[in-house]
Parts: C-alpha cells; sequence; structure tokens
C-alpha cells in the first residue's frame, strides 16, 4: 500500500538537519535547496513543499513544490512550481507520481504550475488531465564545446571511452582558439558584486514588473544567498543518495555592471553550472544587446562552460552574429503548463516570461 506523507517548511527545517539522513538509501532533498527552500522570501512556515510516498515504509517517490506569487492583472495570486519529482526506478508506471502531484494540487488549491521538465514529466502531466499549456517561448542553446555527458549537472564522465571520443571532437573545434582573440570593445568597462546594490535592485526590478512573476529585492538577493548546488570536486555522500545534481565541480554566479564611456548600460545576473551557462535575469539598454552577447559568450569560454541557454530574442539574434565563436546552436522550446484552476485565472491575462522564471534560477 501506497502511502503519502507530506512536510511544510517549518518541520523541513528540523528534517533537513537530522544528522541520520545521510544514513537513508535515498534522500528527497538536498541540504542546500532544503536552506533555500526555507530562506524562500515568498513562502510561508506552514507550505506543504515536499510530499514522500512510502511502501512498507520505504521511501519509493518523492515530489517538492517551490512557492512563489503570480501578478495577474496586478493581483497576487499564491500558487507554486512543480519541480523535483522522482520515483523509484521498481515501482513506476504504477501512479505514484499522479498520487504526489494530486496531493500537492489540494494544498495549493489548484495554483500549480511546471517550467523544467522531462519528456517523460510531461507525459504524466498530461496523464493528471489537469494541467494545460498556457505558453510556449523559443530559445537557442549555443554550444562551446561538444560534451558526451548525459546529464549536464554531472560531475563526471562513466568511463574513458566518453572522454577520449569528448576530447577527440574538441580538438578539431575551431571556436576554442578564436574565443581566445574574442574582446570587449574600447571604451567597455565591467563592475562585479557579490551581493546586489540599489541600482541594480532597481534595474531589474523594473525589467521584470511585465513578467508573470516579478523580481524585488528579496528574491534577487535569495537567488544569489542561497543557490541548490554546491562547488565539489570529489563524490558527496549525501549527492550519491540524491536524484538531482546537487553538489558539482564548478558552480558560481557572476552579477555584472556594463558601462560604456561611463554610461551604464547593462545589467546581468550569470550562472555558470559545470557545462551549462545561463543568463537568468538581465536588463541592457537598447543598442546595446550586441555587447551584451559578447560578454555573455566570454564569461562561458573563459569558465569552460559547454553550451549558453538563452531565451531572449534580441540576445538569440546578437549572439548568432558571433556565429565564428561557437561550434554550433540548436533550437530550445520551454513550454510552461498551468493547472486548471490557475490556467483558468491566466486566461485572459497577457504576460512574459524571463530566463530565470519558475526554478530556471536555481539549476
Amino acid at each position: 500500500m501506497i502511502s503519502i506523507s507530506k512536510i511544510n517548511l517549518r518541520e523541513l527545517l528540523v528534517y533537513s538537519s537530522d544528522t541520520r539522513l545521510a544514513e537513508r538509501d535515498f534522500l528527497p532533498i538536498s541540504r542546500a535547496r532544503a536552506l533555500s527552500f526555507m530562506a524562500n522570501p515568498r513562502s510561508n512556515l506552514g507550505d506543504n513543499v515536499l510530499y514522500q510516498a512510502h511502501f512498507d515504509g520505504n521511501l519509493v517517490g518523492y515530489l517538492t513544490v517551490l512557492p512563489d506569487t503570480a501578478f495577474i492583472n496586478d493581483n497576487p495570486h499564491r500558487f507554486a512550481w512543480i519541480e523535483g519529482a522522482w520515483v523509484h526506478p521498481s515501482f513506476r508506471r504504477i501512479g505514484i507520481a499522479i498520487k504526489l502531484i494530486d496531493s500537492a494540487l489540494a494544498d495549493w488549491n489548484g495554483m500549480l504550475m511546471a517550467a523544467n521538465f522531462l519528456p517523460i514529466a510531461k507525459t504524466i502531466f498530461d496523464k493528471t488531465k489537469t494541467f494545460k499549456l498556457i505558453k510556449q517561448i523559443e530559445g537557442r542553446r549555443f554550444y562551446l564545446r561538444k560534451t558526451t555527458l548525459k546529464t549536464y549537472n554531472c560531475c563526471r564522465h562513466t568511463g574513458v571511452f566518453p572522454i577520449i571520443w569528448e576530447k577527440s571532437i574538441n580538438l578539431l573545434n575551431l571556436s576554442n582558439i578564436t574565443r581566445k582573440f574574442l574582446k570587449l570593445p574600447k571604451g567597455v568597462e565591467l563592475e562585479y558584486f557579490n551581493r546586489p546594490d540599489e541600482e541594480i535592485i532597481e534595474l531589474l526590478t523594473n525589467s521584470t514588473q511585465n513578467t508573470l512573476t516579478r523580481r524585488g529585492a528579496q528574491e534577487i538577493i535569495w537567488i544569489l544567498r542561497y543557490p541548490w548546488l554546491t562547488n565539489g570536486v570529489l563524490p558527496d555522500r549525501q549527492a550519491k543518495k540524491y536524484f538531482f545534481a546537487s553538489v558539482v565541480p564548478n558552480f558560481n554566479h557572476y552579477l555584472v555592471k556594463v558601462f560604456h564611456e561611463n554610461d551604464l548600460i547593462g545589467v546581468v545576473l550569470m550562472q555558470h553550472s559545470n557545462t551549462r551557462f545561463t543568463v537568468p535575469y538581465y536588463w541592457f539598454a537598447n543598442g546595446s544587446a550586441n555587447l551584451m552577447a559578447r560578454l555573455i559568450l566570454i564569461h562561458a569560454g573563459k569558465c569552460g562552460a559547454s553550451f549558453i541557454n538563452l531565451y531572449n530574442d534580441e540576445l538569440i539574434k546578437a549572439m548568432g552574429s558571433l556565429r565564428g565563436y561557437f561550434l554550433y546552436s540548436t533550437k530550445r522550446i520551454r513550454q510552461y503548463l498551468a493547472s486548471e484552476t490557475m490556467a483558468e485565472i491566466m486566461s485572459a491575462f497577457s504576460f512574459e516570461l524571463l530566463d530565470g522564471d519558475g526554478d530556471s534560477a536555481f539549476i
């Protein structure tokens, strides 16, 4: 008999601090992710955020949801993003994932959304007959080098042959050489920040005012201070028991002001996670997209990232003009699903989505 248990944020503090947690066969949440959930400025202590499926007392599946606020016609509506769903291979195709989602739907009054999901997860959402596609945006993945890692946040290859194959491909990758000559134009200066100043907060807040979830000082600081990933060069005890990435060899944020002839023309928050390079939030002045694309490409190259994911039309077009500095690019489609209740509320509402919406700012 499958049973479902729930943990709210108040209980998560005690749960994630339990030193015996690492003794379990499987972990439903990493320590870093738990700390981030508890620091979420848009959550309440009573919010149920972790759902667990048990069979004979053993953990066989789990689901986490990330509380957020949607601004629909300027009215705030609390909801949660579905993320981090997993079912043990021996217990799949018997409806456990649907039971977990149904529990979350009940707790969140039918107000759920999903953005970062694999094709297999889309199949599960379809089976619930509750979720609808409310928006689809086209992006692009720009490859700087070829990687044979099956999971892009993996720490290491699983064998010698993939390493040899990857290195062989990249020996013929001329963009590895041409990127060494890629420079910023004269008169351009950068200023790096660990924490945003008032000017950064104002610009990023203004740039998200027409988006579904908007972002202010609290949210931006939260994203920077409480990432879901931890730097680690060797295998981590807890990470081995958690299905999703939690410890990677290379992880960093880059929060940068961009000046041209002493005029501020851009603010960009970039994230490097092992092989992946993303740009969750940004603002740039008209006519500055080419410079911003060049800046992003330089950073990704120096970090050793394999690819850059972008969903901003201007940045994608500008990055395309730098064709000689990357290997190739592929089209990306990001779908946004909403449960029926939320989809109905949003049906007559026009909104934008940024690269960092959902859990995309963390992974």
